[in-house]
């Protein structure tokens, strides 16, 4: 069996349910985003079950970005989980080498199945849930020529905005930052502690603090909004991490662009971060809004 290592993850994007995409994706685009392709049809595939309707986007920053996913659904459990969630943060996407020894790799170390492995015209893949439930999805290009572009990495507006990764809601902090690492190949980049609070800062092997510094945050809930969907919802997708060189600029932006305001910009106790919070217009999810962060690589790049 193949280690994580020799699986060659790196971190793609997060994917958003939402059955209006075309006007939910506006304030993206009026807060400085980019499209980076729209996929429908055959681009992608058609199943007996339903068809592709994809929308990219990303900010700034050069690998991470979001998916828009709108139905009809290709499968049934996307439309299961659409019937009992609607609009949502559904899940990561992680690139891999070898998607067929990927999913034998996690099935063997605690993840469980969604989506059967799959080949597909421009790509092999499957979903799994990770130990505490979220759904992953591992994707391995198989065509010489179809890619999901990438910008140049570039901080966009006046307010240098960038989007740069995402953070989980955790039951187990600890347990599931030892299992992204050992199983998914990711490293700790930083990690706080405040009495009960714990935030872990991971990447993977690809990050750059100059130029590709896509970051997945660990965390406890720690907000009243937090603790209120993990009572309901149980652990989850929490946010998009976005951070800019101006956040009270980009705060404002945002909600000239259309997101509804969460939480004005104030220095976090437990990070030391500038941070603000805002919702977005799919479903209430949350953004997360910081200053400029960019831990060393020592740790990313260590064998």
């Amino acid at each position: 069996m193949k280690t994580a290592r020799e699986l060659d993850y790196s971190l793609h994007h997060l994917c958003i349910y939402d059955d209006k995409p075309r006007e939910n994706m506006f304030p993206y685009l009026r807060w400085h985003h980019g499209i980076t392709n729209f996929f429908s049809g055959g681009v992608f595939h058609v199943t007996g079950e339903g068809h592709s309707d994809y929308t990219f986007m990303g900010c700034g920053g050069r690998a991470y970005q979001i998916q828009i996913e709108a139905p009809p659904f290709q499968f049934e459990y996307e439309r299961n989980w659409w019937a009992d969630h609607g609009r949502g943060y559904n899940h990561i996407c992680w690139l891999t080498s070898d998607a067929r020894a990927s999913m034998d790799h996690l099935l063997a170390n605690g993840a469980t199945e969604v989506m059967p492995f799959e080949e597909f015209p421009t790509y092999d893949g499957f979903v799994v849930h990770d130990p505490e439930g979220r759904w992953i999805e591992i994707m391995e290009y198989t065509d010489d020529n179809f890619r999901v572009q990438e910008f140049t990495h570039a901080p966009s507006g006046q307010c240098g905005l960038e989007m740069i990764g995402n953070a989980e809601i955790c039951a187990d902090v600890d347990a599931m930052s030892r299992w992204y690492q050992d199983v998914l190949d990711l490293r700790v980049l930083e990690e706080f502690h405040e009495d009960t609070d714990q935030v872990v800062v991971l990447s993977d092997k690809n990050y750059d603090p100059d130029g590709r510094r896509s970051l997945f945050m660990l965390q406890n809930a720690r907000t009243d909004f937090e603790k209120q969907h993990l009572a309901d919802h149980g652990p989850y997708i929490s946010a998009i991490i976005y951070q800019a060189k101006n956040v009270e600029r980009a705060f404002d932006d945002g909600v000239w662009a259309g997101m509804l305001e969460l939480q004005k910009p104030t220095r976090d106790s437990l990070t030391g971060l500038v941070t603000a919070y805002l919702r977005e217009p799919c479903g209430s999810n949350v953004i997360m809004l910081t200053e400029h962060y960019a831990p060393g690589a020592s740790s990313a790049l260590a064998a």
